[in-house]
């Protein structure tokens, strides 16, 4: 007889390869799962029926030779076997989630198998409810002004409705409203334009939404709500003004919002919001109990355990990492890389968001999922926060966000400076977070960001300029492209922002300083450079978003040196690879391409006869095979801005011809403890444009 060990409450049989697996970790395979489960194995039975309803065609994605590999207590992969059936073919790996478990007992495994669950929805209405009685910073959902225009859905049209609305709003007039954040993706979505506006205000079939706009509506009307914004539908598209006007209205749109529903796991508005089939629950087929079966009589506790046991089988939870700088899973979060998404995430009181397994909530006081895994419990230390020196600590995002935006809004005690910390502070965090996400046009780099600007220009109270603050002036020139190894964008294409402007490069950004290091007791930093001016020209109406490049500018005064931009590069010798360096002068004089595959050395520069220190540029001086495209002057200038900790900080420029004057671009910066290169004393007075 066969020794039974227990795990769970549910005894595990020692001659059954599956249950020996299951015990030590180890590995097992299909095949023999199969085998096992066919000679009457209960365990192998559910878990060979399992994975095929979960994965229909199993055995031919992961093929015969597939294996299992047991891992913690309730955790599985599923993996291919390349050098079996498959052989050749990419290894594929499937995370699963188990339980074994008897009739009677509680299956607390986790959240269902679908998000439009009626399951899900009393969790989503739970936290809710919550939010709305208990936490006094998100406000208990008062109606609230509705935007220029919004989506009427009806009252009495049941959770599919005949016709959609689009209603343009009276002055004044408020209501509760959801707000939608989605990912356009590749397919152009349903949108509202100037010919079809009369259209779309008379009424639109619902039948002619996307699935992802109808799934929104249907989450709208079970929440018991009428109104539902989305950008597409509520903003004339192919109307400038009218665009730039509601871009600038951001802001209030997200953060009047009653809740903002985000499609966390779509990737297009025709992949729906909703996921199914993500769990089951399984037990013995109806006939497995016949009485008759001579098995049965013999073996009564074995037909028993066969009965009664029952397995609950999922596709493992992932949980977005809320780490700003961590990498982040665009297959199962994809919204979360966009950057338009950003804004519309930190903005509103509440969000839900709709997740590939399973819903998870943020608002300003808390962070919770199904599962309870994501679920937020340091409220309790939150006062340690106020007197902290930085900003983030390990706060989520949204709170984290809210703590800098209210701290001494409430409490006289804590003085101005204070305020300002956090709120700079937490600029930088937001700026460092949005520009590792991704847009599908450069020059949005403003405008999806102008809706945080505007409420930091209403808690700072500074002035706002293409990404910086000119009360943070010349400290907020230092920052740098984080990148080092991808090519940046080619010099010769046009820049979505001025140069001096974080927003001038498509690629994350970071910042080499506090913007308060000059506030600092412990600090004693020396600037050596001045801002006599900043122009900055909005290119439409909204005052944060896109600017006129070259009618702004800063005007900069501080000592410049000259230097040369240097190249290194491996080649191939006889017996290895050797590396040589070469001044990008004579790289073009003898024919030599720069680059195409970046290290953290692929650039230098040399001041006089130093020796060439490492730069990264914030653009690419050659195509991307190696091609040069710098034109003009080949000097470098560098302008010295400040020296703290016995560093030194350059800005690091290109002289272009401007017409009647020369101007600057900024091409870089510069911080090395070494480089404290001879100037001449005199200040020259720099027009960045």
């Amino acid at each position: 007889m066969s020794r039974l060990w227990f795990k769970g409450g549910v005894e595990l049989d020692s001659d059954c390869d599956l249950c020996v697996a299951i015990r030590q970790g180890r590995w097992s395979q299909l095949d023999v799962v199969k085998s096992h489960a066919e000679d009457g194995c209960p365990y192998c039975s559910l878990m060979f029926r399992g994975l095929t309803l979960l994965v229909p065609d199993v055995e031919i994605r992961l093929g015969f030779d597939a294996s299992f590999r047991f891992k913690g207590d309730r955790e599985l992969c599923v993996y291919t076997d390349p050098n079996g059936s498959l052989r050749g073919l990419p290894e594929v790996e499937i995370k699963l989630q188990y339980k074994f478990y008897k009739v009677g007992a509680q299956n607390s495994h986790g959240p269902p198998g679908g998000t439009s669950s009626e399951e899900a929805f009393t969790t989503a209405r739970k936290w809710i409810h919550d939010c709305l009685t208990n936490h006094k910073l998100c406000g208990v959902g008062d109606a609230r002004p509705l935007p220029t225009r919004i989506l009427d859905i009806g009252e009495d049209q049941g959770v599919d409705p005949t016709r959609i609305c689009v209603v343009e709003s009276s002055s004044g007039q408020t209501a509760r409203y959801i707000a939608l954040s989605h990912s356009w993706g590749g397919d152009k979505p349903i949108i509202t334009e100037r010919a079809n506006l009369e259209d779309h205000i008379a009424g639109m079939p619902f039948s002619r939404f996307p699935k992802t706009f109808q799934d929104a509506v249907r989450i709208t009307r079970k929440l018991g709500i009428r109104y539902l914004w989305i950008d597409s539908l509520c903003i004339i598209q192919d109307d400038q003004e009218d665009w730039e006007h509601e871009a600038s209205r951001m802001a209030g749109i997200y953060r009047d919002s009653w809740l903002t529903l985000s499609g966390v796991c779509s990737t297009s508005p025709n992949s729906g919001i909703f996921r199914q089939d993500q769990a089951i629950d399984i037990g013995a087929p109806e006939d497995g109990g016949n009485s008759d079966d001579p098995i049965a009589i013999l073996f009564p506790a074995a037909t028993e355990l066969q009965n009664d046991l029952r397995l609950s089988l999922r596709f493992a939870i992932s949980h977005p990492d809320f780490d700003p700088h961590a990498r982040r899973d665009d297959t199962s979060f994809p919204l979360m890389n966009r950057a338009w998404a950003y804004q519309e995430r930190l903005l509103p009181s509440r969000v839900l968001h709709f997740g590939p397994q399973e819903l998870f909530w943020e608002c300003m006081q808390s962070l919770d999922c199904h599962c309870g895994q994501l679920k937020w419990r340091g409220a309790q230390h939150m006062g340690s926060y106020v007197n902290a020196s930085h900003g983030r600590e390990d706060l989520p995002p949204k709170i984290s966000h809210y703590a800098a935006l209210e701290v001494g809004q409430r409490k006289k005690q804590i003085d101005g400076s204070k305020r300002r910390h956090k709120l700079l502070s937490r600029w930088q965090d937001m700026v460092e977070e949005y520009t590792e996400r991704r847009l599908s046009f450069a020059t949005d780099r403003l405008p999806a960001f102008a809706g945080v600007a505007a409420e930091m220009v209403d808690a700072l109270g500074m002035r706002y300029c293409a990404g910086l603050w000119a009360e943070t002036m010349p400290i907020g020139l230092l920052w740098e492209r984080s990148n080092c190894t991808e090519m940046g964008r080619p010099v010769n294409e046009a820049r979505s922002a001025p140069s001096w402007s974080w927003a001038s490069v498509d690629a994350p950004v970071s910042f080499l300083l506090p913007l308060t290091v000059l506030e600092e007791r412990w600090r004693k930093p020396t600037v050596h450079a001045s801002v006599e001016e900043i122009r900055c020209v909005p290119q439409g109406l909204d005052e944060l978003g896109r600017v006129k490049l070259r009618e702004s500018y800063v005007m900069l005064v501080a000592e410049v040196v000259q230097g040369s931009l240097w190249f290194e590069r491996e080649r191939s010798g006889k017996r290895s690879f050797e590396t040589y360096r070469c001044r990008l002068g004579a790289a073009r004089q003898h024919g030599y391409n720069g680059p195409t595959q970046l290290t953290r050395r692929s650039y230098l520069l040399q001041v006089g006869e130093t020796e060439p220190i490492m730069f990264v540029p914030d653009v690419s001086p050659c195509a991307r095979d190696g091609t040069w495209i710098w034109e003009g002057e080949e000097a470098l200038y560098c302008a010295k801005i400040l020296e703290s900790d016995e560093c030194f900080y350059w800005l690091v420029m290109k002289r272009i011809d401007d017409g009647e004057v020369f101007s600057y671009e900024r091409i870089g910066v510069l911080c090395d403890p070494a480089r404290e290169w001879e100037t001449s004393g005199q200040k020259e007075r720099i027009k960045l444009v």
